[in-house]
């Protein structure tokens, strides 16, 4: 009996694929015409992008790759004023680049320095607008844009926002990072009155402190902040 029952629900399944297999023949045959307008279209897309990105994108790509490593030395020599305008002789600015060359890779990552550079002129807002626009995957700057960020809050007077981005900063897979940013993160926090989350961040960078650590003070004097903390909480 249980044969027979398995073999009737074998030929319902068969049926039932069939039927499935024979609506799909039909959609096809009626839209047959609609089909090759929608591949139609596809294929030119991906022509037409193919075609931009090997002679428009591929060549400014070069050019704008250029024009920010200038910007990055005068970054580097601190010189921010002119990286983010240019010096009106051969180099245009960081400003520029990511005006003019925003679909490649370098004038997006022109985006980073310049909200880099606004934050070392004091120009919290600018600092935010850019540094949200940077979406590059370069680990470095990634956890420098969003430790950035917090600290453009902090000093907006923002603690709450901040925190958030100190955290995202803090999870770099970089021992000599993580520990300023959790120290930050904690700082933020007290500021806010929370001091119990404050000593779980301090006491992490104590539980985590290495010998490849020492001279960083956040680590340094981490039994500092872990005291302070625990004074001002009062337990």
């Amino acid at each position: 009996m249980a044969k027979k029952e398995n073999f009737q629900e074998q030929e319902q399944n068969l049926e039932n694929f069939q039927n499935a297999l024979s609506s799909t023949e039909s959609f096809i045959e009626k839209n047959q015409k609609l089909l090759s307008i929608i591949l139609g279209v596809i294929i030119v897309v991906i022509a037409a992008w193919l075609l931009i990105q090997n002679l428009y994108i591929e060549p400014r790509e070069q050019e704008a790759a250029e024009m920010l490593s200038k910007g990055q030395e005068l970054f580097a020599a601190e010189n921010y004023e002119v990286a983010l305008n240019g010096d009106s002789v051969d180099f245009d600015g960081l400003l520029y680049i990511n005006e003019n060359y925003g679909l490649t890779k370098s004038g997006k990552l022109a985006a980073a320095y310049i909200g880099l550079s606004y934050y070392k002129l004091g120009d919290y807002d600018s600092a935010l607008e850019y540094l949200k626009d940077y979406s590059g995957k370069d680990a470095v700057l990634k956890y420098t844009v969003a430790g950035t960020i917090g600290d453009c809050y902090v000093q907006k007077g923002d603690a709450k926002s901040a925190i958030n981005y100190f955290l995202d900063a803090a999870k770099a897979d970089n021992m000599l990072i993580q520990p300023v940013y959790k120290v930050k993160a904690g700082l933020a926090y007290e500021s806010l009155g929370e001091y119990d989350k404050a000593l779980k961040l301090y006491n992490e960078v104590k539980a985590d402190a290495s010998a490849s650590q020492r001279g960083i003070p956040e680590v340094d004097d981490i039994d500092k902040y872990i005291t302070s903390a625990t004074l001002k909480n009062g337990k």
